[in-house]
């Protein structure tokens, strides 16, 4: 484990969302949208599942 994920999200509460699929959005070409994030309640976690929610 990097030390950058401890410090970024149990720390600061800062998610890294770089395994996220946005397949469905590009085909509606949903270019804007409001992006909502609903942690996981688990303290302290650093790999923990999330609930990503995009409305348009």
């Amino acid at each position: 484990m990097y030390e950058m994920h401890q410090i970024l999200l149990p720390l600061n509460g800062i998610h890294i969302l770089e395994n996220m699929n946005t397949e469905e959005m590009v085909k509606d070409k949903a270019w804007e949208f409001l992006f909502t994030l609903g942690p996981a309640r688990i303290t302290g976690g650093v790999q923990a599942i999330i609930n990503p929610i995009a409305i348009r």
